[in-house]
């Protein structure tokens, strides 16, 4: 139930018993009231943000140069590889570990704590040289990592969503700001372009941290417009193909003022698409998402429904992280938060980003040569 019809029944509420009850009814909704004059400071600045987030990258992050050790062994455990973005940071990692001569090993962890254990059970029995997890937090495997820690084995996360620097035994976070730093990009973008006005239902889950950390940042960014409104939808994860369109359309069908759809990751960004398609809505809602997914884009080109997405390279972090490994087998110091470029993408920059952004053009020979090849 949506944050609105929850206030139209409470305002009923108040009429039902105004004779009796003069005190206790009021709004739960802390993301402002639409239907006031926009803070056109407010918009001006969100414009400004959201013009220098679609800014596409062209160099990476980082740039000491340094010798690789030439021998290397890095595990990796990876969250849900019928995951897009999950599957494509894990082909980047063995690409960019492969490029350095080392050794490469994945175990696909699912989305259950059993297959996640056993990844983690199976890279500590492989004695790695580094261990790199992504998507996959302390708090959803916190014995595991506790577990890593205790077997002296280098850790590094990526989009762990992990606060870079709080877990023990983890070097850095590839990526550790990303999440939070991405929805707020996103949250930028609806309030310039509905000038002020935005009616947002996020959906989101719990599931993977990253997740949470998009929701938390989007909707504090939103609090900024007193004149805009963000309604949240949570989901299960397994349930993008069965159950999550009819979620959406019943948010829909039960406030009718949305005028935005934001998923939390692009696969559910692309069932809130056909949600509002088959809703006969295309007019009226934009949808918008993170990870930069190849349909998503096509969409946004197209100028249809989905108006906006965030991305962080698809390809680059694998490369970051290979990187940040190569250093701790080289025996350098990590700093807790490994950065990665991202962009917001929209109908300023998408025909030129086209079918992806795997990172800024040539990203793996700017690695390269850091590496002396």
């Amino acid at each position: 139930m949506s944050k609105k019809f929850k206030q139209v029944l409470a305002l009923l509420g108040c009429v039902l018993v105004g004779a009796f009850v003069v005190a206790g009814c009021g709004s739960d909704d802390s993301s402002g009231d639409s239907g006031g004059s926009a803070d056109s400071g407010v918009v001006a600045d969100a414009q400004t943000a959201a013009d220098q987030a679609a800014q596409i990258p062209t160099e990476i992050l980082q740039t000491e140069s340094y010798t690789p050790k030439p021998k290397g062994f890095i595990y990796h455990v990876a969250c849900d590889q019928s995951l897009e973005g999950c599957a494509d940071k894990a082909k980047s990692l063995k690409s960019a570990v492969e490029a350095l001569g080392y050794k490469f090993e994945l175990c696909d962890g699912g989305s259950t704590p059993d297959r996640i254990a056993g990844c983690f059970t199976n890279a500590i029995n492989a004695k790695p040289d580094v261990i790199v997890t992504n998507g996959i937090a302390a708090t959803d495997a916190g014995d595991s990592y506790t577990k890593v820690a205790e077997s002296g084995i280098p850790h590094i996360g990526m989009f762990t969503g992990n606060p870079p620097g709080k877990v023990d035994g983890v070097l850095t976070e590839v990526g550790g700001d990303s999440c939070g730093a991405g929805a707020t990009d996103l949250a930028n973008w609806v309030i310039a372009d509905s000038d002020g006005k935005a009616n947002v239902l996020f959906v989101g889950t719990n599931t993977f941290a990253c997740n949470v950390q998009r929701m938390d940042a989007f909707t504090k960014q939103m609090e900024t417009c007193d004149t805009c409104n963000v309604d949240t939808l949570k989901f299960s994860i397994d349930s993008i193909q069965s159950t999550l369109p009819q979620q959406i359309q019943a948010e829909l069908q039960s406030n009718p003022d949305i005028d935005y759809v934001v998923g939390t990751f692009d696969a559910v960004a692309l069932a809130a698409a056909d949600v509002v398609r088959q809703a006969g809505k295309s007019d009226s809602i934009k949808v918008a998402g993170f990870d930069g997914d190849g349909p998503n884009l096509e969409l946004i080109q197209q100028g249809d429904i989905q108006a906006a997405d965030v991305a962080t390279g698809g390809l680059e972090p694998g490369w970051v992280a290979a990187d940040a490994a190569a250093r701790v087998i080289a025996g350098q110091k990590l700093e807790p938060n490994t950065p990665v470029t991202r962009v917001l993408i929209n109908d300023s920059n998408a025909a030129e980003i086209g079918g992806s952004y795997d990172g800024p053009a040539g990203f793996e020979d700017q690695f390269k040569a850091l590496w002396g090849n």
